[in-house]
């Protein structure tokens, strides 16, 4: 294995809905044991399921006022508060183990002008596809969007997230939006990344989709299986009852909205001129 690079790094988690995969998982293990990570800001965005996590690299931070506002965006937000220049971003409900991470991290450092994950997401042609391009298929190497569920970024470039939100948060994000507030944060983060490095409509930014990652076991979700699962989760249900069928709708709507957003937030911010310019 290649050495670590010298460079510490933040985690930000979001604690929303599934306390128990914070608590009880492996997650948490494997980051406060791997040896670049030094501080893990954890989002407790729900006064529902907030509690203390007791660690001294674990900082929490009632976030719950600011969720209100900002939703998802949520993690961009309280990333640029974090202690070191390299943030991971992870969802809670992801596994993996200390060698995952330490590829990760050797990869970002060869450039971390760009943002690096293990799933990523490219758009089709939208003429012919039902979700506005939309494709959930993941994607190898170069990439236009990089997922959430597990990514590596600079601080920095997290406030320019805000610095262009206003481009699509009316019209595409709180009149059209499905979901919880700003669901395709991902999306826009990595669109923004592409702009502020001048990578333009470039695949600048990479998924190593060969990363060994996985779920964590269901039984320590708080709620039935895929109900509150924005992309509808089909699994467990009977083909062709109800069920099969409110979760089908919910996740072509999911997808469409994404594509909808991604084509939005692209052809602004292509239009919105170089970073640092007067928009």
């Amino acid at each position: 294995p290649l050495p670590l690079p010298p460079d510490k790094v933040s985690v930000v988690l979001m604690n929303y809905s599934r306390p128990r995969m914070v608590q009880e998982s492996t997650l948490m293990r494997t980051l406060l044991s791997h040896p670049s990570v030094d501080e893990i800001v954890l989002l407790h965005s729900n006064p529902a399921t907030a509690f203390h996590f007791l660690h001294p690299k674990v900082v929490n931070v009632d976030s719950a006022g600011q969720n209100d506002e900002m939703g998802l965006s949520l993690r961009f937000y309280f990333c640029q508060l974090a202690g070191n220049p390299w943030i991971i971003h992870v969802d809670d409900d992801m596994e993996f183990e200390l060698g995952t991470l330490s590829a990760l991290l050797t990869e970002f450092a060869r450039n971390p002008r760009r943002i690096v994950g293990r799933y990523g997401r490219d758009t089709v042609d939208a003429r012919g596809s039902w979700f506005n391009g939309y494709s959930s298929r993941s994607t190898h190497l170069s990439t236009e969007v990089v997922l959430t569920k597990l990514m590596v970024m600079e601080r920095e470039t997290c406030g320019a997230f805000f610095e262009y939100a206003h481009l699509v948060w009316e019209d595409a994000v709180l009149n059209d939006g499905e979901g919880p507030l700003w669901n395709g944060e991902d999306i826009f983060m990595s669109l923004v990344a592409n702009h502020v490095y001048g990578h333009g409509g470039q695949k600048a930014n990479l998924a190593m989709d060969w990363l060994d990652v996985w779920n964590a076991p269901e039984d320590l979700k708080d709620y039935a299986n895929g109900r509150l699962d924005i992309s509808g989760n089909m699994k467990g249900y009977r083909f062709g009852d109800w069920h099969w069928w409110q979760s089908l709708l919910r996740r072509n709507r999911h997808y469409a909205y994404r594509g909808k957003l991604w084509n939005i937030g692209r052809k602004r911010l292509a239009e919105s001129g170089a970073h640092g310019e007067e928009i």
